[in-house]
This record gives C-alpha cells, sequence and structure tokens, in this order.
C-alpha cells in the first residue's frame, strides 16, 4: 500500500510516467495533435463566414462544416484500430499526422464551403485515428506494471495543449486567418517527419512487432 500524503502520491506518478522515454514521446505526439486543435478550430467558422458571401445561411454552413467532421472523426476512429491492427500502429499514426497536418494547411486556401466541409471532414477523421494509435502505443509498448497508471494520466498533454493551443492561436491569428491553420499544420507535419525519423523496424507498433506479440500470446506455456 503506498504511504504518504496525496499530492506526494500524485507527484511520484507523474515523475514515473514521464520517466519512460517511450511514454514522453507518445505523450508528446498526443499533445502535438491536440494543440494543432485548439490552435486552429476556435478560426474554423470564421472561415466559413468568410466563404459565405452573401450572408445568407451562415448557420446551416457552419453546422454543415463542423457538424458533419464531427459525426465522421466518431464513425472513422474504429476504422484506425482496424488498420493499425494490420499493418502496424506507427505506420498509422505517422500518415494520420502527415495528412491531417497537410489537410490544416490548405484549409485556409479552399475556395468554397462544400470542400471546406470535406476538407473538414477528413482532417477530424485522421485527428481520430491518431488518438486511437496513441492509446494503442500505450497498450502495446508500456510495460504491464505501469499500463494502468500512465494510461490514467494520457489526459496530461491535453490539458497543456488546451492551454497553449488557444493562446498560441490567439497570437497568430495577428499575422492573417490563415496563420492558425497553417502553423498548426506545420506543427502536425514535423510529428509526421519525427515519426518517420525514429520509426523503428520491427518495434512493438509496427506490423511485425505487433503479429509477434500476438503469437506469443498464443504461444502455449
Amino acid at each position: 500500500m503506498p504511504q504518504g500524503t496525496v499530492l506526494r502520491l500524485a507527484y511520484g506518478a507523474v515523475r514515473g510516467v514521464l520517466s519512460d522515454p517511450t511514454t514522453r514521446r507518445v505523450f508528446a505526439i498526443f499533445g502535438v495533435a491536440y494543440l494543432a486543435s485548439q490552435m486552429s478550430r476556435p478560426y474554423l467558422p470564421v472561415v466559413v463566414e468568410v466563404l459565405n458571401t452573401d450572408g445568407q445561411r451562415l448557420t446551416s454552413d457552419i453546422a454543415l462544416v463542423a457538424g458533419t467532421a464531427a459525426l465522421a472523426g466518431a464513425l472513422v476512429s474504429p476504422l484506425g484500430g482496424w488498420l493499425g491492427d494490420r499493418i502496424g500502429f506507427r505506420p498509422v499514426l505517422t500518415a494520420a499526422l502527415l495528412g491531417a497536418g497537410m489537410a490544416l494547411v490548405i484549409t485556409p486556401l479552399v475556395p468554397s464551403i462544400p470542400l471546406l466541409a470535406v476538407i473538414a471532414l477528413l482532417y477530424t477523421a485522421l485527428s481520430a485515428a491518431v488518438s486511437a494509435m496513441v492509446f494503442g502505443l500505450l497498450a502495446l509498448e508500456i510495460p504491464a506494471e505501469r499500463r494502468s497508471t500512465t494510461l490514467n494520466l494520457v489526459s496530461l498533454p491535453l490539458y497543456a495543449a488546451g492551454v497553449v493551443g488557444p493562446t498560441a492561436g490567439a497570437i497568430v491569428v495577428s499575422l492573417g486567418l490563415g496563420a492558425p491553420f497553417i502553423a498548426g499544420g506545420a506543427i502536425l507535419l514535423a510529428g509526421g517527419v519525427l515519426m518517420i525519423l525514429r520509426r523503428p523496424g520491427n518495434g512493438p507498433g509496427t506490423g511485425a512487432g505487433q503479429a509477434a506479440g500476438r503469437s506469443r500470446s498464443r504461444a502455449p506455456t
């Protein structure tokens, strides 16, 4: 039974989780993805307003772009898990980061509301895939004795990004409406490139590593 004050126990749990390099990397990727979203999301209705030149049906256009994207994210997330289980969580996570980054970068350049709805849908679906892959990597790569504590603290990078993201977005938007989207997209693209550079050949998050893990779990004892 752990002994000590609540704050000391909480600090010890956080320190123990963050002392693991794998956990820090996965948490950083999760935080980066959420940071990009928090930087750009508040300005999506403004982009819709700019494209709605006649001033009519503005509310329905915003609902079309934002509502459709949110629904798609919920529907596509299981598909991301299915793909990750077959070809590896790391490849799917890398592709989702790169795809989401490109979607954000081109968002302020979209010429029409229907096309903006498609891009927003694609971005939300890829963001949902990032979240699914992060949880998959944590489940695979974190030792069993630390897995429960790590998963309980997975919201830490989200809290940090939830504070930093809107503030950063409010600063860069002074450069233009497209700046938060371009900055957020650049962050996601950088995360995808880092995943490519650090990708192991047969680690736990790759297809080969996952297949080996499943074979070990089915082997007779």
